[in-house]
């Protein structure tokens, strides 16, 4: 009886692993798809960046006019419409706009600070995809190298090497495909790990000088503050 019953676990273990042969060859194409997807991502935002001026752009940045609200506003808008910015820079300024003239002023520096916490959340998410295939690609190759090695060798057990030879080639194929699906996003979230902190580093830029610029506007026009004449020298 103990035989019989560890013959019928066994049994169901080896079905259990061949009916996980056809999802995991689904889900190792689905991350080699996704993988090239990404990979074209990654070379259209280098040709993108090649088109864009890195010194101008970060010039533009720190040229922001925080001086007076209409003069911010200016400036924001011109970040917005710059081409040379990336992306997530200038959908950060037009959410920014927006936030500048809805709410309080006494609540703008928590609003754009949590706003600045929203966009590195959404590019460390973006990293982070990629990085997840980074270890699925080589799990689903083993797994398709292993399952298939069951019936290998049953059909070397009773002679068939064409059997044999049909499912060593479905074992090696996922072997190289796992492979390169995670050498290929190793190299794809390395290059997207540093765009977003690039990116991360310009919104923080353009957080703190709006933030400074309004709250120095701001204490400027309260009662009993020290006006500044011509010449430098208080009032």
């Amino acid at each position: 009886m103990t035989g019989l019953a560890s013959w019928g676990v066994i049994q169901l273990v080896y079905e259990l692993s061949l009916m996980l042969l056809y999802p995991t060859l689904a889900l190792l194409a689905l991350s080699l798809l996704q993988m090239m997807w990404y990979l074209g991502e990654v070379v259209y935002d280098a040709f993108s960046a090649r088109r864009r001026s890195a010194l101008s752009a970060a010039r533009q940045l720190r040229d922001i006019r925080v001086d007076c609200e209409e003069r911010l506003i200016s400036s924001l808008r011109a970040v917005a419409a710059s081409r040379d910015q990336p992306p997530q820079v200038r959908r950060f300024v037009r959410v920014l706009r927006d936030e500048l003239r809805q709410g309080s002023a006494d609540t703008l520096e928590a609003r754009v600070k949590h706003l600045v916490g929203q966009v590195e959340a959404d590019l460390a998410r973006d990293v982070n995809r990629v990085r997840s295939l980074v270890r699925l690609g080589p799990c689903l190759g083993l797994a398709g190298t292993l399952i298939p090695l069951g019936p290998g060798l049953m059909a070397l057990s009773e002679g068939d090497l064409s059997g044999l030879s049909a499912q060593l080639v479905v074992a090696f194929s996922t072997t190289v495909l796992g492979l390169l699906v995670g050498g290929v996003s190793y190299v794809v979230a390395m290059v997207r790990a540093h765009t977003a902190d690039l990116v991360a580093s310009d919104i923080e830029l353009v957080s703190e000088l709006v933030c400074s610029g309004l709250s120095s506007e701001s204490d400027q026009k309260r009662p009993g503050a020290p006006r500044t004449q011509t010449g430098g020298m208080p009032a």
